[in-house]
């Protein structure tokens, strides 16, 4: 993980119920409570949507000579690494949503496209947030690929395995007496290596001792196990239960698709239980990672090296196992004029314009963000124009919440490069969201149309590099480069796919 990388007119944003424990101003998201005082203005804290929560892969293929997978290429991910605030209305609540609006013209200078983004900050207090009692099933990926080495002259990586380990280790470290930990492992053989003890018993840290590689990889076995065990902790009802696994998501006996493991993991959320998969190393097949991560309670991280999981653990940590609402649904209804072309940022949903859902959010350093993109019918034109829509979620109590939203579109732009945002922060996040569509676009047609994936990826370039406002942002600097070195590996015609048995 290299990198930890509209207002609108009627300014819109939602309360969830700020859920307290003990009467210390200490708070957590497992009870029902009257909110907490805000944290900072407009809500100092993060929060992003569950799912894959890096680029990780793309960056380390490009940066190793090869066009990533189109399914590297994720726009929530992207969005997860860079601050997107919204300034807005504050609410007293533990999670607030902002709206902001933007007009540009097409990624070819075509057809002028509206966009709807929707900011997520947080009011926890990092420094009083109290994590609810937890029990973590940790499926560990024992087969012989988390033994290989991936090292060439340009770059060195540890070991998977060894990479697993120590995020285990990290993690386990950071747990209390009141939590629990079990370990699973898979190979050849799948085994409860750990029953269920308290996170601070010598057992958990011996057993990561023992963990080795060697075998196949059947991962829906290990998968299988771990869900049970998790399951049976579940049953007791006194811990929030969630699996980890630990993998570089190879699976070669037993099931391989992605629909068979993301099936699983819909099973394991209908019964509120949570998955994060930490994918290690540059062999990872994404897809899968994709497909698991975007049910209720599910996200994911990539790790390459031993900086990567300081990094990960000094940022993330306990964010990454606590979410704070679930079944956040936006559900826009455009003019008789308008239609809803795309979205991006949400995990797992199909760009029809007309589901907007995360199954989860989560709390995070960086304010996180979610984004529409609409279009007029031919003929008429996005200014002036009227939407409505309606906003609904769940507490982490399971408590609906609806809000109905209201914004219009100014009649007059003034810049004239055609870009318009009433924020900041909107630019940045439309000049994201195209940047990586277009890179996805131009990786699924590749190796059929080289010189279609080139003509894609001049033209993503051509938006970074553009003198507007939005591009002088620091921020989108190594985005640039990573744009730029991308087309010049489809330019040299470099090879495509992630680095599984390589070196």
């Amino acid at each position: 993980m290299r990198q930890p990388s509209f207002i609108l007119p009627v300014i819109f944003m939602f309360t969830l119920i700020v859920l307290l424990a003990g009467c210390d101003g200490t708070f957590s998201p497992d009870d029902g409570s009257a909110p907490a005082p805000a944290y900072g203005p407009g809500g100092g804290f993060g929060a992003t949507q569950g799912g894959v929560q890096d680029m990780g892969l793309a960056r380390e293929l490009v940066a190793n000579g090869k066009v990533p997978p189109a399914e590297a290429f994720t726009v929530e991910g992207m969005f997860s690494e860079h601050d997107l605030p919204l300034d807005g209305d504050t609410s007293a609540a533990i999670l607030n949503l902002r709206g902001g609006l933007g007009l540009t013209p097409g990624l070819d200078g075509g057809q002028e496209a509206g966009w709807i983004q929707v900011g997520m900050s947080s009011n926890i207090d990092p420094e009083n947030f109290n994590r609810p009692a937890q029990s973590f099933v940790a499926c560990v990926d024992v087969s012989g690929s988390m033994g290989w080495d991936y090292a060439n002259q340009e770059n060195e990586y540890p070991r998977p395995g060894a990479l697993a380990r120590g995020l285990l280790r990290a993690m386990t470290l950071r747990l209390g007496q009141q939590d629990r930990v079990s370990i699973v492992t898979y190979g050849s053989n799948v085994n409860l290596l750990l029953s269920p003890v308290a996170a601070d018993d010598p057992s958990v840290q011996a057993a990561i001792d023992l963990l080795s590689t060697g075998g196949v990889t059947n991962m829906e076995q290990g998968l299988q196990l771990a869900y049970q065990v998790a399951h049976d902790e579940a049953a007791l009802g006194t811990h929030e239960v969630r699996v980890l696994l630990f993998t570089d998501i190879q699976p070669n006996v037993g099931a391989t698709d992605a629909g068979t493991f993301s099936a699983m993991a819909r099973d394991g959320a209908a019964e509120n239980i949570g998955l994060t998969v930490y994918g290690v190393g540059v062999g990872m097949r994404q897809e899968v990672m994709n497909a698991i991560t975007s049910w209720r309670g599910g996200n994911a991280f990539s790790v390459f090296d031993h900086d990567d999981v300081d990094a990960l653990m000094e940022d993330s940590w306990p964010w990454m196992v606590v979410p704070i609402a679930h079944e956040l649904e936006l559900a826009i209804t455009p003019s008789a004029q308008a239609t809803v072309a795309a979205t991006y940022g949400f995990p797992g949903q199909e760009e029809d314009g007309l589901g907007l859902t995360v199954a989860s959010v989560f709390p995070s350093n960086r304010k996180g963000a979610l984004l529409a993109r609409l279009e007029a019918v031919p003929g008429t034109s996005l200014r002036g124009q009227q939407l409505q829509g309606v906003l609904s979620y769940k507490t982490v109590a399971d408590e609906p919440v609806v809000q109905n939203l209201s914004w219009t579109f100014p009649q007059e732009i003034s810049d004239q490069a055609g870009d318009w945002f009433d924020q900041p922060s909107v630019g940045k996040t439309v000049t994201l969201a195209q940047m990586v569509s277009g890179m996805k676009s131009a990786a699924e047609i590749y190796l059929e149309d080289k010189a279609g994936a080139v003509a894609i990826m001049e033209l993503v370039c051509q938006r970074l590099a553009a003198p507007t406002p939005t591009n002088e942002d620091e921020a989108l600097t190594p985005e640039r480069q990573l744009a730029q070195d991308l087309l010049q590996l489809m330019r040299e015609g470099a090879p495509q796919g992630d680095m599984y048995g390589e070196f």
